[in-house]
């Protein structure tokens, strides 16, 4: 059974973000679809096994959101019945941990 993937308006907004990074650096439209391309199959190649991502921790408590990483950005989701919630898609070296856990409060 594959989980439903479902993208929060703001990973979606995430991810036009990471496009334009890589255009800017990469000046290449092509470039930049296919970085977003392959980070959209990253995660869905966790949709029939979503608890083999990456678990986030915070003071070594994990915090129920897993995470895939592809290149220099990582997807954050949390499982959800037969879903899975990509509630951020952010750069690695940001300091990510308090912006995904406070966009992706239950």
């Amino acid at each position: 059974m594959d989980y439903e993937i479902v993208y929060s308006p703001i990973a979606l907004a995430d991810m036009d973000q990471a496009w334009d990074e890589v255009y800017e650096a990469s000046a290449d439209f092509d470039i930049a679809d296919k970085y977003i391309a392959d980070l959209r199959e990253k995660v869905k190649k966790i949709s029939k096994h979503p608890k083999t991502g990456e678990r986030l921790c915070y003071e070594d408590i994990f915090t129920g959101i897993y995470y895939v990483t592809h290149k220099k950005y990582s997807a954050f989701y949390r499982i959800r019945a037969e879903r899975i919630e990509v509630g951020r898609v952010l750069y690695n070296r940001s300091a990510y941990i308090n912006l995904v856990l406070k966009s992706m409060r239950e």
